[in-house]
């Protein structure tokens, strides 16, 4: 965890970073402002600074005036980094088979599989690898329940991976990405300053599970802190794991044509150990989850190299989306039996 020190100065600069950085998104190439130590030459110098993401650095000499991050703002230091961010949902062609690596198709439900919409998205060269009428793909991340005139079980995903564009609406079928079976349909989402996150209800002949593979027993939330390890299981990348390194990261997300840039404000930045990618294509919706086995955020977007990840605290997508997370000691089999 980190030291008192960094609390408190990390509580000092939240809200200098909170007034700035509306100004700091501005400035052309700036995708992301956060709280984090800043570093000289690779090397970290103990002092916590207003951190400013841009896909690529320039010479200082050599970028306009109008167009430079400022070295302080107010007497704190800030520093700028090299990062991408792109969304973490994949896409195949219609027609293309989509390589095994989530579980087996099975009569139970569970976090970590993957799924898709049945409706196709068409998608230019600019937005992915493939282009033309594609097949969107990501993670169910975990099973919650929804509230309302009845409790109805359902899983959790991300808008970008169930929602896609704006022509969605409730009632979308998703599919398993294996087989095509039709497991669940679209009930409840959300695209906001801080939450991009989607619920589907779960097929009423079909079994749940809060067990996910590799991660274990869902046991219900929490908040996550820097310095905090957790794991994820995903339908692109499995099972990987990571540091919290930040809870005050707002990040500019290109959602493509249809719905445009958004920005996302106080999500959770993570990082890999050692370099290893924690999350990448087909990883949006997974949930990360602590060693108490509770879920602290939803994963949604990441650098290209998959070593940092961007996720919505959980406390806020249950809140948008006014669910429940369902926990191991719940009885989740069919809804209707559940009901009774």
């Amino acid at each position: 965890m980190i030291s008192v020190r960094e609390v408190r100065d990390r509580a000092v600069i939240r809200p200098v970073k909170r007034a700035v950085e509306d100004q700091l998104l501005d400035i052309p190439g700036v995708v992301a402002v956060d709280i984090g130590e800043k570093t000289t030459a690779g090397c970290g110098t103990g002092q916590q600074a207003i951190v400013v993401s841009v896909p690529r650095k320039e010479r200082r000499e050599r970028i306009d005036g109008s167009e430079r991050v400022p070295s302080n703002i107010l007497g704190i230091p800030t520093d700028v980094v090299e990062e991408e961010v792109t969304l973490h949902h994949a896409h195949y062609r219609l027609d293309d088979p989509v390589p095994p690596l989530a579980p087996a198709e099975s009569a139970t439900v569970f976090g970590g599989v993957g799924i898709t919409p049945h409706r196709p998205v068409t998608v230019g060269p600019e937005e992915a690898a493939v282009e033309g009428d594609c097949r969107r793909i990501g993670t169910l991340g975990t099973l919650v329940f929804g509230h309302g005139a009845s409790v109805l079980t359902m899983g959790l995903t991300t808008f970008d991976v169930a929602c896609m564009d704006d022509a969605w609406s409730v009632g979308d079928a998703m599919l398993d990405p294996h087989s095509g079976r039709e497991y669940a349909d679209l009930s409840r989402a959300a695209l906001s300053g801080r939450v991009d996150a989607a619920a589907v209800t779960i097929a009423g002949a079909l079994d749940r599970c809060c067990l996910i593979p590799g991660v274990g027993s869902v046991t219900g939330q929490g908040s996550a802190e820097p310095g905090e390890f957790v794991r994820k299981s995903g339908f692109g990348t499995g099972l990987t794991c990571a540091t919290i390194t930040s809870n005050d990261v707002t990040v500019r997300v290109d959602h493509g044509a249809a719905l445009g840039v958004r920005v996302l404000r106080e999500q959770l930045k993570v990082s890999a150990a050692e370099d290893q990618p924690f999350a990448g294509a087909g990883d949006a919706g997974a949930v990360l989850v602590n060693g108490d086995g509770r879920v602290v955020g939803l994963h949604v977007a990441g650098s290209r190299d998959g070593t940092v990840g961007y996720a919505c605290p959980i406390s806020d997508v249950l809140a948008e989306l006014d669910l429940e997370l369902a926990v191991t000691f719940r009885r989740l089999r069919a809804y209707d039996e559940y009901a009774r």
